[in-house]
């Protein structure tokens, strides 16, 4: 957050990404300052690191539950550090290289537990190489045009994909191109939507308590999946039901009376 809002004015709202480009370069005169501050959280993320892997309680806590085999994650396709602390080295920067990747590089953390501690470690691991990656592409930054010179009208009716690999996995987007360079449908599929599919695996034959430790170790976005939509397949009609609809079904099925 530190490094956010020295580079963009704010901690989380950032306005930075334009279709194209960034709305500002990195001033040069800030340079040093991130450097040192990157510096300070490497050092401090390394001491949580090896404060973690050396907890012998926090490991026997976390090892080997909330298990998901690597059979279970191709099965399910479920992405990001979930899958690669099972041993399942997908990662879009490194299999579609987009973007600076390239130049950067980005090493794959893989670990082969399945489990909670597996997780737990690939993701601080994957923080030591996110912190080497934002080092060298300060270093690494070219001169010149920070956004695309869009000089022809984007047609409508044209259909573009996208995935990146954000930090719970690969998110995936597609848009279609509407008149007045406007699009005309855009949907996003994030990655918690996909991991949690592989959440009766990791539950089946565990303990209640482990559940919340389970979940934690996917880093699940519910605001990602916080919907439902049906299709009346006789008449096409769509409807999004709202969570006070959701709550009074069931509810109504169920036979629980209304709260009071």
């Amino acid at each position: 957050m530190w490094l956010c809002e020295k580079i963009t004015g704010n901690r989380k709202l950032l306005g930075m990404n334009l279709i194209g480009g960034v709305r500002r370069d990195i001033p040069h005169e800030v340079h040093a300052e991130l450097l040192e501050i990157l510096a300070r959280v490497e050092k401090e993320s390394i001491q949580v690191l090896h404060a973690i892997a050396d907890d012998t309680t926090l490991k026997a806590r976390c090892e080997k539950v909330g298990v998901i085999a690597a059979r279970d994650v191709i099965a399910w396709s479920l992405l990001g550090p979930t899958a690669r602390a099972s041993g399942v080295g997908l990662d879009i920067r490194v299999d579609h290289p987009y973007a600076a990747y390239p130049e950067l590089g980005c090493e794959v953390m893989i670990e082969e537990g399945c489990d909670i501690w597996s997780r737990v470690l690939v993701r601080l691991r994957e923080t030591l190489e996110s912190i080497r990656m934002i080092r060298d592409a300060l270093r690494m930054m070219p001169a010149g045009p920070i956004i695309a010179d869009m000089r022809q009208p984007i047609p409508p009716g044209r259909v573009g994909l996208s995935s990146v690999e954000a930090p719970r996995g690969e998110t995936h987007h597609y848009v279609i191109t509407g008149e007045d360079q406007r699009p005309y449908r855009w949907k996003a599929r994030a990655p918690t939507f996909q991991n949690l599919q592989g959440v009766p695996v990791m539950v089946t034959g565990e303990f209640i308590a482990d559940v919340p430790i389970g979940l934690g170790s996917m880093d699940p976005c519910f605001s990602c999946t916080e919907r439902l939509e049906t299709v009346d397949l006789r008449s096409g009609a769509v409807r999004i039901w709202s969570r006070d609809e959701l709550q009074k079904l069931y509810r109504l099925r169920h036979g629980v009376k209304e709260p009071l």
